[in-house]
């Protein structure tokens, strides 16, 4: 152990000088996809950013793997391009107590293998989600339901154990679908806008219109085409020379020559954050001290100026959209960058000269960047960091299986409510998006306790201890909010992607996408 020297906390770290990091790293494992000439008359090219890990339909694999999936599969309910819920497979629903909905479903509605979608099939696909040995993102999110009744064949009841305002929002992400229960899990069967004719692994996915979607007239495009473009320039490239027609996450660096370019439109929204999630079950972050210290040590502003341009925000609290009426002092502000406390945490703990390794991907420049910047600020307070970067399939599967000591992560709540913060720091199965191995029985109880209450005052309270808790506790150390953006060629008109922390979805309204 050495003793810490204060001349080692850095008053800023140049962003220059992470950028040409990034930059050379970035170059020297680029993949190059296969580029065809231009995109083709009739078919909807889409350049997403990763290689869906999985195409499972209950795990949570991140937003390529989502928008991919949600072109396959639809549940009850889902979003518009406002972030409102809708209708899916649903015809209607209503609230009959304050624990029981009863569904009405399609009347037409089929899945891909031409079968009806039923009740049944409702009850069964629900069930999944909380059956035994499930790896389900909503395993624990979906236990407050206490049973799914068929009425008949067309009209489902779901009683819930307690009230859950949340739960019909949780029913309209992508981790609830409804699939075939005739076609069973091995091969999975739902009723998405297209089906999958074929893919090639890490390279493309080919998708065709499902002639008996059930909504009239939709998708407005015959074929889509999914290109992996992981490195951020290549994907900007391939949209300004026609080779795709939408990407996703557009690189920080270049929304301004997007911006400037007639023949191209930036759809940007704030919303998603970057987190560090640790793995408690490993020294030296099973102990809180040390947890602590990270969320004083890191100058926020830094990450956001030398990942994100400037298009963010710092974030010192739970990571609740501002607009939300839960959002106010006592969960926002719970950290600060003080990396002198930041220090004396790390005496405390005795790991001052410690090596540890941080988790990341070189698959998105945003993540290795964000690495960077956090790997600089430990180091100056007296943690020796060293970088993972592996691909991005690698990196979830690490995550998944606990395989590193902590890790940052990007992304927001999975619903714009905060019984989402459940999802991150609520005990739960393993996911690369939480926290491996963390388990606190009294944040427990706070969450559950305010997603169940009605009174929004109460509510509220029950939010501020939990803020409390987390600030002591920490277990994630939330970094920055971002601006999320996609871009698209003038020849696509009538898709508007989803606003704020929801537009990671935007899968759901790429069906109203036409090509003009």
């Amino acid at each position: 152990m050495t003793n810490m020297k204060s001349d080692r906390i850095p008053f800023m770290i140049d962003r220059r000088g992470f950028m040409i990091a990034g930059g050379a790293t970035a170059l020297a494992t680029m993949v190059l996809p296969r580029r065809s000439k231009a995109a083709p008359d009739g078919v909807l090219v889409y350049g997403l950013s990763e290689y869906p890990p999985a195409l499972d339909p209950f795990r949570h694999d991140g937003a390529a793997a989502n928008t991919v999936k949600l072109q396959l599969y639809r549940g009850l309910l889902g979003l518009d391009d406002k972030g409102g819920i809708v209708n899916e497979l649903a015809e209607s629903w209503k609230l009959e107590n304050d624990t029981t909905y009863v569904f009405k479903l399609l009347p037409d509605a089929v899945f891909h293998n031409g079968l009806p979608v039923t009740a049944k099939d409702v009850k069964f696909s629900l069930e999944q989600i909380t059956a035994k040995g499930s790896k389900a993102y909503f395993v624990e999110d979906m236990k407050v339901v206490s049973s799914v009744d068929v009425v008949d064949d067309k009209t489902v009841r779901i009683v819930l154990k307690a009230p859950t305002p949340s739960f019909t929002k949780l029913l309209a992400t992508p981790y609830a679908p409804i699939l075939s229960a005739e076609a069973g899990l091995e091969k999975p069967v739902s009723a998405g806008p297209y089906k999958m004719v074929s893919s090639e692994r890490g390279v493309s996915i080919d998708l065709e219109a499902f002639d008996r979607y059930f909504k009239p007239g939709l998708p407005r495009t015959a074929k889509m085409r999914m290109v992996v473009y992981k490195d951020d320039s290549l994907r900007v490239a391939a949209l300004e020379a026609g080779d795709v027609d939408v990407i996703e996450y557009v690189p920080w660096q270049s929304m301004a020559s997007i911006e400037a370019n007639k023949s191209l439109a930036l759809q940007e929204t704030p919303g998603p954050n970057m987190y560090i999630a640790f793995n408690v079950q490993q020294p030296p972050f099973n102990d809180p001290r040390v947890r602590q210290a990270v969320a004083y040590a890191v100058k926020r502003e830094d990450i956001v100026a030398g990942a994100f341009f400037g298009r963010g925000a710092p974030l010192f609290g739970l990571p609740i959209d501002p607009t939300s009426e839960f959002y106010d002092d006592k969960t926002s502000q719970l950290w600060t960058y003080d990396p002198q406390k930041a220090a004396a945490l790390l005496q405390e703990a005795g790991v001052v000269g410690t090596t540890v390794t941080l988790l990341s991907t070189a698959s998105y420049a945003m993540h290795q960047q964000t690495a960077e910047i956090v790997q600089q600020y430990l180091m100056a307070v007296g943690l020796m960091v060293e970088l993972s970067l592996p691909e991005w399939g690698a990196r979830v599967t690490q995550g998944n299986e606990g395989r590193y000591q902590f890790a940052i992560n990007g992304g927001s709540m999975v619903i714009n409510d905060p019984d989402g913060l459940s999802g991150m720091v609520a005990t739960a199965s393993p996911s690369y998006r939480r926290s491996y191995g963390y388990s606190n029985t009294e944040l427990d109880g706070l969450l559950e306790k305010a997603r169940h209450e009605l009174d929004i005052d109460k509510r509220r309270a029950d939010y501020h201890e939990v803020a409390a808790l987390v600030q002591k506790d920490v277990p994630i150390c939330t970094l920055t909010s971002r601006s999320q953006g996609y871009a698209l060629s003038s020849r696509v008109k009538q898709l508007q992607t989803i606003p704020g922390i929801l537009n990671s979805y935007s899968g759901y309204v790429l069906e109203n996408a036409s090509l003009g």
